[in-house]
């Protein structure tokens, strides 16, 4: 009569291998080599076949315990784990495809695509400005916030002082008073332009003229008595738009300083323009 007797887990999952191959009996023989009988049982199945705690406790044991009757198993060898801590490395470039195909866990942001859109970009013509004047050297005198004198200078000026003492002495007859305030300026176009696709610009250069003249009046008290003392400077006020403020002021033309200065018998005429023009 066979007596009931316990299966260890490892030899009850022996069993029940071999209950599904078709053997459901086998001998167990004792230590001594007497065979013991046939033994029988019944494996029961957990949930889970495998339990961790299972599966850890016979892997702890000792190679050279013996097992009772059965198969020997072989466990499997466990990797040691690794006791280094992870080292932080910074992402190369060449690692960059192998991360973004490595899985979902990496999430992409998915950048939408610039759209460029066509638009008209309208250019405007160039204003259509007739001036006989393509370069301009001139001197300013600003006499007593009441009287600026404009005269044409040779590109080469070398009578800067005698001609800015002509220019007060002819602010101090015209206003009959003595000049107590004045300044001088120096314009000249193209001057600092170095393009020459820009020297024919009147346009510009009437907007230069036109801003340098309103930076000396401005603070003027009344309207400004203009001289223009040149062929130039004459001649580039005339072809001035008719709402140009520089337009608007009392003006007397004459001959430039430098050549009133050269010639004296010219100062008669000129004194007689500028009293018709500024003071009729």
């Amino acid at each position: 009569m066979n007596r009931l007797h316990e299966l260890p887990p490892q030899q009850a999952f022996q069993t029940h291998c071999l209950g599904q191959m078709g053997v459901v009996s086998w001998l167990s023989v004792k230590e001594g080599g007497e065979p013991r009988g046939n033994v029988a049982g019944t494996v029961f199945m957990p949930s889970q076949p495998w339990p961790i705690a299972t599966h850890i406790e016979v892997a702890k044991k000792s190679p050279h315990e013996s097992v009772e009757g059965g198969f020997k198993a072989v466990e499997p060898a466990v990797a040691p784990e690794s006791k280094l801590a992870p080292v932080e490395k910074e992402p190369l470039v060449h690692h960059l495809r192998e991360q973004l195909n490595a899985g979902p866990e990496i999430i992409v942001e998915d950048l939408q695509p610039i759209e460029e859109l066509a638009v008209d970009i309208v250019v405007d013509a160039e204003p259509v400005v007739n001036s006989q004047v393509m370069r301009l050297d001139v001197r300013a005198y600003a006499l007593s916030k009441t009287l600026l004198i404009l005269s044409d200078v040779p590109s080469v000026f070398s009578q800067a002082d005698d001609v800015e003492r002509l220019a007060l002495k002819m602010g101090q007859a015209l206003l009959k008073q003595p000049i107590h305030e004045w300044q001088g300026s120096a314009f000249s176009w193209p001057g600092g332009l170095k393009n020459p696709h820009f020297w024919p610009r009147t346009d510009w250069l009437f907007g230069a003229i036109e801003s340098y003249v309103g930076r000396l009046v401005k603070d003027f008290t009344t309207t400004p008595l203009l001289v223009l003392a040149g062929a130039n400077i004459a001649q580039l006020v005339e072809d001035l738009p008719a709402d140009s403020p520089l337009k608007q002021y009392p003006t007397a033309r004459i001959v430039s300083l430098s050549e009133l200065h050269r010639i004296p018998e010219l100062r008669k005429e000129a004194w007689l323009k500028m009293q018709a023009a500024l003071f009729s």
